[in-house]
C-alpha cells in the first residue's frame, strides 16, 4: 500500500526519446500522420511541423508566427536542394547523418537557409577532419560564407603551422593568401616556425604583389619588430619605404629600437611588439600529494 513507500524518485527511459524519434521518422517515411510536405527542386518530402520547429529556428517561425505557410499543407522551399533537404530531414529526425565531398554543398546550403545550427557544427567538424594543404582556402571560403568560427580557426591554425613550408616551397601560393586570413595568422602567438625578419620580408611580398598597399597600416603592426635583431631594425628604420609611408610600422620600429637600446629598462617596456611567439604553454605544479 501507498503507506508503505517512503521516497520519491524521477523515473526515466534511457530509450524513450530515442524510439519516439525513430517511430516519427518511420512516419515521415511512411507518410502517415505528417502535417506539412516540403518541396524542393522537382522533389517533395513529408514531415512534421513540430519536428522541424523544434530542430529549426527557421521553421519555428514560419509554423508559429501567422505566416501564410503556417496554415499551408505544401511549402516550397527556395534556395535549397532536394539532395540538401533530404539530408537535413534525415538529421532532424535521427541527430545523424552521412557526410561526404558530393553532399556537402548542399547540406551545408541547406543547414544554413534553415538554421540548423547542430547540422552546421557536424559539417564544420567533418571539414576540420577533412583540412589538409590542398584545400585550406577553398575550406577558409566555406567557412566565411557559412559562418563556421571553428573551421576558419581551423584553417588558421593549420596554415600557422605550414607557412614556413609554404613560403618555401609554394611561395606563389603564399602571396595569393587573403587579407583577412594572412592578418589572423600574423596575430598567432603560434607562428615561430619563422623568424620575425623572415616574417617581414613575406608579407613584403604579399604587399607587393598586386599593389596591396591599402593592406601595409593594419599587416604591418602585427610584426614584432622587438624581437628582431638590431641591424634589421635600423635597414628597416633607415631605408625601407613601407616604414617610411607607413606611420604605423615607423613608430613601431623606433619603438622597437628604444627597447633594445634601453637594455635595463626593458622588463618596463614590454608590449605586444615584445611578446615573444611560443609554440605551446606547460604549466608544471609543485607542492604536496593529496591528502598530506
Amino acid at each position: 500500500s501507498k503507506e508503505m513507500l517512503t521516497g520519491q524518485r524521477l523515473c526515466y527511459s534511457k530509450s524513450h526519446q530515442d524510439s519516439v524519434l525513430s517511430a516519427l521518422n518511420q512516419q515521415r517515411k511512411d507518410g502517415q500522420l505528417c502535417d506539412v510536405t516540403l518541396v524542393a527542386g522537382e522533389q517533395k518530402f513529408h514531415a512534421h511541423k513540430a519536428v522541424l520547429a523544434a530542430c529549426s529556428d527557421y521553421f519555428r517561425a514560419m509554423f508559429s508566427l501567422c505566416m501564410v505557410e503556417s496554415e499551408a499543407d505544401e511549402v516550397t522551399l527556395q534556395g535549397v536542394t532536394s539532395v540538401g533537404l533530404k539530408h537535413a530531414l534525415d538529421f532532424a529526425y535521427t541527430g545523424q547523418i552521412l557526410l561526404e565531398p558530393a553532399v556537402i554543398q548542399d547540406v551545408l546550403s541547406a543547414g544554413s537557409h534553415l538554421q540548423l545550427l547542430e547540422l552546421l557544427s557536424l559539417c564544420s567538424n567533418y571539414l576540420i577532419q577533412e583540412l589538409n594543404g590542398v584545400n585550406y582556402l577553398e575550406l577558409y571560403r566555406v567557412a566565411d560564407l557559412f559562418h563556421l568560427p571553428a573551421l576558419e580557426e581551423a584553417v588558421v591554425g593549420f596554415l600557422v603551422e605550414h607557412l614556413s613550408e609554404l613560403r618555401q616551397n609554394r611561395q606563389d601560393e603564399a602571396l595569393q593568401l587573403p587579407y583577412r586570413l594572412l592578418r589572423e595568422v600574423l596575430k598567432s602567438d603560434r607562428l615561430t616556425s619563422l623568424s620575425e625578419e623572415e616574417i617581414w620580408k613575406l608579407l613584403v611580398l604579399w604587399l607587393e604583389h598586386d599593389y596591396r598597399y591599402q593592406y601595409a597600416e593594419d599587416l604591418l603592426q602585427h610584426v614584432r619588430y622587438g624581437l628582431m635583431e638590431v641591424p634589421a631594425l635600423h635597414r628597416l628604420a633607415n631605408s625601407h619605404p613601407l616604414v617610411q609611408s607607413c606611420p604605423t610600422a615607423a613608430a613601431l620600429v623606433d619603438e622597437a629600437l628604444d627597447y633594445h637600446h634601453a637594455t635595463f629598462a626593458q622588463p618596463l617596456r614590454q608590449s605586444c611588439s615584445t611578446r615573444p611567439r611560443f609554440q605551446s604553454l606547460t604549466l608544471y605544479i609543485a607542492g604536496a600529494e593529496s591528502g598530506r
